[in-house]
């Protein structure tokens, strides 16, 4: 019943349009009964609290840092309406604006902060300026839980409204914005939250919290934990006020400094000592800390030893974990942006370009790329032709460069090519 009347009570107050936002959504009805109530009857839920663990937990932070920065920094090339790779890189319009998208970021500061957002949040939005004439042109990334998306009744986004850093209220229209999210399949209690992505961090909010109650609780461990031993004379007889201060001096005098570290003084006077360590509950607890580990970098399909998980790590498995960390998380997210990216600005710019990774220039990926380079190279010439047949561009541009009884044919190359295009029709 109060649902009801509650929905009732919002859509008189909205009339022709709605408004959903990352900050709570619904904000013109929120601002006539009130934040309690919302919260009680529509669910409102807060995704300041997703950008908050990123800057207070270390373990949110240092995974997606690493995913964030690392795809950033992968170098990317540009490629004409016909898929070919400019000549000349700086012909490209589209990659050169992502190159100096604005006057506060270069291209890496740009990506990372798009990466953050979207992995954060699940969502980023960027837009694109133009100045007077045409002068000017930049992109930028706004604050994900700043935007709030007007909707006409159907659905049909209306425009951006854009709180600014300041305070005041920027009205962007829908074509100046670029939205890229995460699937969301999870907050659908009305149909238009969809348009939101779904945050890795709200599925994995638990592990999250739990994390943070592991840190503070090593943190009152250590700052809890005084003295480490108690010494004595080891009988009935107390000691006298100046002789514990003169055996607590030479005791000080004899085990301190950092060379004695985890040490133990040995002495020829009637002393015992009683060592105070951590109980077997408390390094449990410091143990589960590794364990919220593995489960985020399983929520961001990394491994954790790519984070000082020892454990499981050997020196060539570090090297495989890295390898597949490229191809199934660096690389798949900077895919999806330059996707995105490259028809978003094509389309602005009233080109037809694309921007794509550049895998030949991942070191880590190159052993992989030679050792196949390698195996194709002893095949005989004739299989070699009908297997790279089956190849597509990207893959025989990777590995032809590797290739010496082909690199020198570009006619054996440009044949497996004509062949390969028409194959893809």
């Amino acid at each position: 019943m109060a649902d009801n009347l509650i929905k009732r009570l919002y859509n008189a107050a909205v009339n022709k349009s709605h408004t959903y936002s990352l900050t709570g959504g619904k904000q013109t009805f929120f601002r006539l009964i009130g934040s309690y109530l919302s919260g009680v009857f529509l669910g409102k839920y807060d995704y300041n609290k997703f950008t908050e663990a990123y800057g207070e937990n270390p373990l949110v932070y240092m995974i997606i840092k690493k995913i964030s920065f690392t795809s950033a920094s992968i170098n990317r090339k540009a490629y004409d309406s016909n898929g070919e790779e400019f000549e000349n890189q700086e012909d490209s319009e589209v990659l050169q604006l992502i190159k100096n998208p604005n006057s506060e970021q270069d291209e890496i500061e740009f990506r990372e902060q798009c990466n953050e957002y979207l992995s954060t949040t699940g969502n980023t939005f960027i837009r694109y300026m133009s100045g007077v004439g045409g002068v000017g042109k930049e992109i930028r990334t706004l604050i994900t839980n700043n935007v709030e998306i007007v909707c006409s009744k159907s659905g049909d986004i209306i425009r951006y409204d854009y709180t600014t850093p300041g305070g005041g209220t920027v009205k962007i229209n829908p074509e100046d914005v670029l939205h890229v999210k995460e699937s969301n399949i999870v907050n659908f209690q009305d149909y238009q939250e969809l348009k939101f992505g779904l945050s890795r961090l709200q599925a994995a909010w638990i592990v999250v919290r739990s994390s943070m109650e592991k840190f503070e609780a090593e943190a009152a461990i250590f700052q809890n934990r005084g003295i480490v031993g108690v010494l004595s004379n080891g009988s009935d007889q107390p000691l006298l006020k100046p002789e514990k201060e003169a055996l607590n001096n030479a005791f000080k005098e004899a085990t301190g400094g950092p060379e004695n570290y985890n040490g133990v003084h040995v002495t020829n006077s009637n002393v015992k000592y009683v060592q105070l360590g951590m109980s077997p509950t408390d390094l449990k607890l410091l143990d589960g800390i590794v364990s919220s580990l593995r489960i985020l970098c399983g929520v961001y399909g990394i491994s954790s030893i790519l984070f000082n998980d020892n454990e499981k790590s050997t020196f060539n498995n570090y090297q495989q974990v890295e390898k597949t960390a490229y191809m199934d998380v660096y690389v798949p997210l900077a895919n999806k942006f330059d996707k995105a990216l490259s028809k978003f600005l094509s389309e602005k710019l009233g080109v037809n370009e694309s921007v794509k990774v550049d895998l030949t220039s991942v070191e880590v990926l190159k052993s992989t790329t030679n050792e196949l380079a390698n195996s194709l190279n002893n095949l005989d010439p004739k299989l070699l032709e009908r297997l790279m047949e089956n190849m597509t561009q990207e893959e025989i541009r990777s590995v032809v460069p590797f290739l010496p009884q082909l690199s020198e044919n570009d006619e054996v190359i440009g044949s497996m090519r004509s062949t390969n295009n028409n194959s893809d029709d």
